[in-house]
């Protein structure tokens, strides 16, 4: 690459086999990248960027399917660091798939073992939530330590729902039980809050518990949701 420092005359866009095109105000000559999609296709060159390319297609689908499962959990404000965040970390995870080769692993594979499952352990389907909530699980006793909920302005009461979920990350198919919501006045939560987890009588690939926490305004003897939901926590705290 080098840069064209004088001329005279309008420069073409190409010569031979080299490109001209402008970059921060000066004149840019470079060669051809000889790059083409019949080449991406095709060239061992480019062996790596396909095998990427067939795995986060495969990964985004499964999680675009995740998340419409979970949608009324989910917040609204933003979407684009949900949709990110859960690809990164489903991506992250294909390493677990140790029966497929490069570009073939798969997340219904992966997530077969126990090892990928833990992973999943106190991942938050809302990256930008402001909480860091400690919590323990023993059998079918959910227990929340409050200290670790920042609430924010404008929220008179904490709402909590249990999910349990069960998803099959080879078929898109899906389970899902929600609790009644508890509410909690923010003035008066106690510092330790215990749940019972219903458990899904029939099994399909992976199950699910997620501790779902909103905020609400307090309105005539009733509950209404605040305005944003950035705040709330979907956060996975058993997976299996």
């Amino acid at each position: 690459m080098a840069k064209i420092t004088s001329y005279e005359g309008k420069l073409p866009k190409r010569i031979e086999d080299y490109v001209i095109y402008p970059l921060d105000g000066a004149i840019i000559i470079r060669a051809k990248s000889g790059f083409t999609s019949k080449a991406l296709k095709n060239s061992p060159k480019y062996a790596l960027s396909r095998q990427n390319a067939s795995e986060f297609g495969r990964v985004s689908s499964t999680c675009k399917q995740l998340r419409m499962v979970l949608a009324s959990f989910l917040p609204k404000k933003n979407n684009l660091s949900v949709v990110n965040s859960l690809t990164k970390k489903m991506r992250q995870l294909l390493v677990f798939d140790e029966q497929s080769a490069r570009g073939e692993r798969v997340l219904h594979k992966a997530l077969a073992t126990v090892t990928a499952q833990a992973q999943l352990k106190g991942y938050d389907f809302n990256p930008d939530a402001s909480s860091s909530i400690q919590y323990d699980i023993e059998d079918s006793t959910l227990t929340l330590f409050t200290d670790g909920i920042v609430v924010p302005k404008g929220a008179g009461s904490i709402g909590v729902t249990i999910v349990s979920l069960a998803f099959d990350f080879e078929t898109g198919a899906a389970l899902l039980r929600e609790s009644d919501k508890h509410f909690f006045k923010v003035n008066s939560v106690e510092k330790v809050l215990r749940f019972e987890v219903d458990e899904l009588e029939d099994r399909i690939g992976v199950l699910f518990t997620i501790l779902v926490v909103d905020f609400y305004q307090n309105n005539d003897g009733g509950f209404v949701p605040i305005d944003v939901d950035i705040d709330k926590t979907i956060l996975v705290v058993d997976v299996r």
